[in-house]
C-alpha cells in the first residue's frame, strides 16, 4: 500500500488532537502548522545568530559536512522560547508521553547545498527495552524554509516506529521526504526511521529546528541544567521551566536535599518540595 506524501497528508490531517494521536498511533507521524509570523521571526533569529556565531559545520555523518548546526536553542535567543511550549506542538507530546513530559534538546540545522544523506536512525536508538514499544520521545522538526526533496527535506519511512529493531544507515526502502512549506511542524513517534535528506540543489538552504521531547524519568540528550543561566530560567515561564526539569517527575523524582531544581535556583514557578503529595496521614485518596 503506497503512503501519502508529507504535502499530501497534511491537506486531510485530521483536525483534533485525539485524531492526530490516532494518526501517529498508526502511521507515526503527523503534521500541524504554526503561525507565518512566528516562523519568520524564527527563521531571521536563526539566520542572524549563524553569523553572530559563525557557525560552521561539524565535519562528521551524523552532524553533517554542509550543515550549520546549533545546539542548545533557548540559551541563545528568547525567540525560541515559544518553541517548545507552541500549542498545535505540546498537547500531541503529553499525548504521545505524558504530563512529566521532558524538553530533550533544541537544535537548529540549516542543510546547504552538496549535503549528503545522513544515515537512518531512530532518536530513541540509545534505548534497550525492546521494539516495538510505546513512545519514549517524541521529535518535532520545524520547517523554517520550504522543505523540498532537493533541498533535504527530513527523510522517514511511514510506520517504521512498530518495527521490531533499528534501522542500518543505508536502510532507505519504503522513505518518503517530508515535503512542507515553511510554518510546517513534522511530529513523530521517537521510535520512527528517518534521516537529514542530501541536498542536490546549486543554491538552496534547507532551514530547520528540532525541538524533542522525552519521558520525565530519561536522561535528556542536552544538559539544560548546565547549559542555561539560572538567571534566564527563572525568567521563563513555569510550563518551560517544567520542561526543562526544574520541577519534580511525579512529585519525587529530581529534588536536591527536599527541594525541586526551580526552589534552588530561585525560580519560583516551580518551586516544590518533595512527596508533598503525601502530606496528609491518611493513605486513603492519595496519588503520586
Amino acid at each position: 500500500m503506497a503512503h501519502p506524501s508529507a504535502n499530501e497528508f497534511n491537506s486531510v490531517m485530521a483536525p483534533t488532537v485525539e485524531q492526530q494521536l490516532a494518526t501517529i498511533d498508526k502511521q507515526g507521524y503527523t503534521i500541524v502548522q504554526i503561525e507565518p509570523e512566528l516562523n519568520r521571526r524564527l527563521a531571521d533569529t536563526v539566520k542572524r545568530l549563524e553569523d553572530e556565531l559563525d557557525v560552521r559545520p561539524k565535519m562528521n555523518r551524523a552532524e553533517g559536512y554542509n550543515t550549520r548546526r546549533m545546539y542548545n536553542l533557548l540559551a541563545k535567543d528568547r525567540a525560541f522560547w515559544e518553541m517548545p511550549v507552541h500549542d498545535q506542538v505540546l498537547p500531541l507530546v503529553t499525548g504521545l508521553l505524558d504530563k512529566w513530559a521532558l524538553l530533550s534538546g533544541t537544535t537548529a540545522m540549516n542543510i546547504g547545498p552538496g549535503e549528503d544523506l545522513q544515515g537512518m536512525h531512530t532518536d530513541e536508538g540509545n534505548i534497550t527495552l525492546p521494539r516495538p514499544r510505546a513512545a519514549m520521545m517524541v521529535v518535532t522538526i520545524w520547517a523554517l524554509s520550504d522543505f523540498t526533496a532537493e533541498n533535504g527535506a527530513t527523510r522517514f519511512v511511514p510506520g517504521s516506529h512498530r518495527a521490531d529493531r533499528e534501522p542500518r544507515p543505508d536502510e532507505t526502502d519504503g522513505a518518503i521526504a517530508a515535503e512542507m512549506p515553511a510554518g510546517s511542524v513534522l511530529v513523530m513517534h521517537g521510535g520512527m526511521w528517518h534521516c537529514g535528506g542530501p541536498n542536490t540543489t546549486a543554491a538552496q538552504w534547507r532551514m530547520g529546528a528540532n525541538i524533542q521531547y522525552c519521558v520525565g524519568w530519561m536522561r535528556t540528550q542536552q544538559n539544560h541544567y548546565l547549559g542555561l543561566p539560572p538567571e534566564q530560567v527563572a525568567e521563563m515561564p513555569k510550563r518551560l521551566q517544567q520542561l526543562l526539569g526544574y520541577g519534580l517527575y511525579r512529585g519525587a523524582m529530581g529534588h536536591i536535599e527536599g527541594l525541586s531544581p526551580g526552589a534552588v535556583i530561585g525560580a519560583e514557578a516551580t518551586t516544590q518540595r518533595a512527596y508533598q503529595y503525601t502530606e496528609t496521614r491518611s493513605i486513603q485518596g492519595t496519588s503520586a
